[in-house]
């Protein structure tokens, strides 16, 4: 599958492979954005993030969904730019977006979030870690769980996870373990899958990274596997 990410912009936020759906599903895109947007903006106001990071990182975190979006990058050119090496799978870290700053000065507040989640393993490996991210909802929303499980722009953003296990990669699953598992089957088998103790904070630190168990909570990651995959 081609990569549907290709063509965002400020003037096209959404995929044109989901675009058939939704209307089919929600009856236009207007009806999909009041079922999810973020706290009064529109789709038009937020650049899509299915993934972010190295797509070649050994360690592939699948995550919920972005949420808001940082009101004061709305529009910013070098943030489209930025987000659209990130879309073509060119970026050589997690922190996409580390150098972007709007024009008052201020960082980004994914990024802010991502150094938050990531300052443990940091610590450890004496390096930034490099990581991919995937988020299971691609848009910019502040609802619950109730994400179409159907999205065709899914099919590219799997491909890549399908991959990794051919790889052998380290997966760990951030949020909703049994939404991932039941739209990945094959993961429930894969040797090298993590998760989240708690996952409501989303910290990636040895002792909230535990090895996947069905229907039980497996050990934790050792500091050996933080070494080679990480």
């Amino acid at each position: 599958m081609n990569n549907p990410w290709l063509n965002i912009s400020w003037n096209n936020t959404i995929a044109d492979v989901d675009k058939p759906y939704i209307v089919e599903k929600y009856g236009s895109v207007e009806a999909f954005e009041k079922k999810y947007k973020s706290v009064g903006l529109s789709f038009q106001h937020c650049l899509p993030d299915p993934y972010s990071g190295n797509v070649n990182s050994k360690v592939y975190c699948l995550n919920k969904n972005p949420g808001v979006p940082d009101k004061c990058f709305i529009g910013d050119v070098d943030f489209e730019k930025a987000t659209k090496e990130n879309l073509e799978l060119k970026q050589t870290t997690c922190f996409w977006a580390e150098n972007i700053k709007n024009k008052c000065g201020k960082v980004h507040d994914g990024i802010e979030w991502l150094k938050k989640r990531t300052r443990k393993l940091e610590t450890i490996l004496n390096r930034r870690p490099n990581l991919f991210f995937v988020e299971y909802f691609p848009y910019h929303s502040s609802s619950g769980f109730d994400f179409p499980c159907n999205l065709p722009s899914y099919t590219f953003t799997d491909n890549l996870i399908a991959q990794a296990m051919k790889e052998d990669k380290m997966i760990i699953i951030m949020r909703e373990k049994g939404k991932w598992i039941k739209r990945i089957p094959d993961m429930e088998s894969y040797s090298n899958l993590f998760c989240l103790k708690c996952a409501q904070g989303g910290y990636l630190t040895p002792n909230n990274i535990v090895r996947y168990c069905k229907g039980n909570e497996g050990s934790n990651i050792t500091e050996s596997e933080i070494k080679q995959f990480f």
